[in-house]
């Protein structure tokens, strides 16, 4: 578990600065959890053993549904980074600012522990009602309840399990054309390429020299660099990237 936490919190600082950021998310954590957890469940012993009366074991059971949960919330607080990396950036390479080692543990503690207290001082109006889910979570639930639940099934549908598994094959295989093979696709700015030299277009249409008005993109690492549209409310998606 803390080596997951630590990857992916690593992983985030070091891809966050490349254009499109390369985002290891909580799915692939959940992914990588699942084959593991069942993995250990089957080699690690079932001895028991007593501790000052309290009975323990290296492996009480089967890897559950809980187990999976609880190691998902802690990679996914560990894989947004730490908010104060930001600061320290911009104060070394934008102002040649010095930062002691001190000053940043310390802005870490500080920006960190201010989420976790603010949560705790505001929980009955922002985590207790039912009202105040955040719709997006409830993608992550259907795909934990697809991973362990068992369904019934009829000869003619197909499975939440297998449809999973086909899919990921089909991204998995569309990600080299856009990456690799024809990169153009990332960045469909077809105006540009029908005046290359025109620098009205340019400054109107161009992604990376213009405002980007007519950017077309086939790239879904493009599409979710700022925002997941499948996980996020159409209302919300707007007035984030207007703001």
């Amino acid at each position: 578990m803390c080596v997951f936490i630590s990857s992916f919190s690593q992983n985030h600082i070091i891809y966050i600065f490349l254009d499109p950021s390369i985002h290891a998310s909580g799915v692939i954590s959940i992914l990588l959890c699942l084959p593991l957890g069942q993995g250990l469940a089957a080699i690690l012993p079932t001895k028991h053993f007593n501790t000052f009366g309290y009975i323990w074991s290296l492996n009480p059971g089967p890897f559950s549904i809980k187990e999976h949960i609880c190691i998902a919330v802690m990679v996914s607080c560990a894989s947004g980074g730490v908010y104060s990396n930001n600061i320290t950036l911009t104060q070394h390479f934008f102002y040649g600012q010095a930062t002691p080692m001190s000053y940043q543990i310390l802005l870490a503690l500080g920006t960190q522990l201010l989420g976790f207290c603010l949560g705790g001082l505001l929980r009955q109006f922002v985590v207790w009602p039912s009202s105040m889910i955040w719709p997006g979570i409830l993608s992550t639930c259907a795909f934990f309840n697809t991973l362990h639940k068992n369904y019934s099934k009829h000869d003619q549908q197909i499975t939440r399990k297998r449809a999973l598994y086909l899919v990921m094959a089909g991204s998995f295989v569309w990600y080299w054309v856009p990456g690799y093979l024809f990169t153009g696709l990332s960045m469909f700015n077809w105006l540009c390429w029908i005046a290359p030299k025109n620098t009205i277009i340019n400054v109107l249409f161009g992604t990376n020299t213009g405002m980007g008005m007519s950017i077309l993109t086939f790239d879904w690492a493009m599409i979710c660099s700022l925002i997941n549209p499948l996980m996020v409310p159409v209302c919300p998606t707007p007035l984030f990237y207007l703001a």
